[in-house]
C-alpha cells in the first residue's frame, strides 16, 4: 500500500537534482564528479524512501543505494574516472526500477488526486534523466555522438545531455544539439515517441478515471 503523499518527496528531490546539476555546470568551482555522484545518490535514497511499497522492492533499492555509496567511497580514495560510470549504471538501474514502481502506483489508482498528479510528473522527469544517462554512455563510447555538446567528462556534459533529453522528450527540438551516430539518433527518436505516447496515455487514463469516479458518485 502506497503512503498518501509519497510522491511529493521524490518530486522535490528530482527537481533539486536538476537544479543542482545546472548550478554545478555553470559554477564548476563548486565541485567535481564526486559532487555529481552525491547528488545522484541522494535521488536514489529519496526514491526508495518515497515509493517502494513492498519489502522485496525496498531490498532491491537498498542494494543499489549501497553499491552507489561504496562506489562514491572508492572514488574518494582512488579518484578513478570509471567510478562515475559505475555510479551512473547504478543510477540507470534505479531510475528504471523507480519508474516502474511509479507507473504501477499511478495506473492502479482508483481516483485522481494530487499525489497521482505529482507521480505523473515524477515519471516524466525520471524518463528524461534515464535517457540522458543513456546518451551519456553513448557519447562516452563514441565521442562526437552529439554535435554541439561539450566533450569533457563529468557534470558539464551530463548537464548538456539532461537539457537535450528534455528538449527531445517534449519534442521542442531547438536544434542546438543534434545526434550524429545511428545509436544516438535512434535513442533520440525513441525518446520523442515515448514522450508523445506518455502524454496521450496519461490524459486518456486521467479522463477515464474521472468519468468512472463521477459515475460511481451519481
Amino acid at each position: 500500500m502506497h503512503v498518501k503523499g509519497n510522491f511529493a518527496y521524490l518530486l522535490v528531490s528530482l527537481l533539486g537534482f536538476l537544479l543542482a546539476i545546472a548550478v554545478l555546470a555553470q559554477y564548476p568551482q563548486i565541485g567535481g564528479d564526486q559532487v555529481v555522484m552525491f547528488l545522484i545518490e541522494g535521488t536514489l535514497i529519496f526514491g526508495i524512501w518515497s515509493i517502494a511499497p513492498q519489502r522485496i522492492w525496498f531490498r532491491v533499492g537498498f542494494i543499489l543505494i549501497s553499491v552507489g555509496a561504496i562506489n562514491i567511497l572508492l572514488h574518494a580514495i582512488f579518484a578513478h574516472e570509471w567510478a562515475l560510470y559505475v555510479n551512473l549504471v547504478v543510477a540507470l538501474l534505479f531510475y528504471l526500477f523507480t519508474t516502474m514502481l511509479a507507473f504501477e502506483a499511478m495506473f492502479t489508482g482508483e481516483q485522481i488526486d494530487l499525489n497521482m498528479i505529482m507521480g505523473s510528473v515524477c515519471v516524466y522527469i525520471l524518463v528524461g534523466i534515464t535517457w540522458s544517462t543513456l546518451y551519456f554512455f553513448e557519447s562516452a563510447i563514441h565521442p562526437g555522438a552529439f554535435k554541439g555538446i561539450a566533450m569533457e567528462l563529468g557534470k558539464q556534459r551530463f548537464s548538456d545531455l539532461l537539457y537535450y533529453s528534455y528538449v527531445t522528450l517534449s519534442t521542442l527540438g531547438y536544434g542546438d544539439i543534434t545526434p550524429v551516430t545511428p545509436i544516438a539518433r535512434t535513442l533520440a527518436y525513441l525518446e520523442a515517441l515515448f514522450g508523445q505516447f506518455y502524454i496521450a496515455i496519461l490524459v486518456a487514463s486521467f479522463v477515464g478515471m474521472h468519468i468512472t469516479t463521477r459515475r460511481s458518485k451519481s
